[in-house]
């Protein structure tokens, strides 16, 4: 199945709004973030990866932009970092 944008050249049917796993709101998929979590190896045994949808407002109340700050000035395991 594909998405009506992909289907056709874009008309028809806009893109269905989605809901936010933490406050169930409806939201927009164009102003949703994507939260990608991937358990460290030493719990990947008791955890599998998981991708949940987040409005703007959820996405501010965990700080994810802070987070996301703080990510992008760490460096990246395996690049120059002596975990090679």
């Amino acid at each position: 199945m594909k998405s009506v944008e992909r289907a056709c050249d874009g008309t028809g049917d806009g893109a269905r709004d989605r809901e936010c796993y933490r406050c169930d709101r409806d939201v927009a998929p164009s102003q949703l973030f994507r939260v990608d979590i991937e358990p460290p190896d030493a719990l990947a045994r008791e955890y599998r990866p998981s991708m949940r949808y987040c409005c703007p407002d959820c996405a501010a109340a965990i700080n994810l932009s802070e987070f996301s700050d703080w990510m992008k000035t760490r460096p990246r395991r395996g690049v120059g970092s002596g975990d090679e």
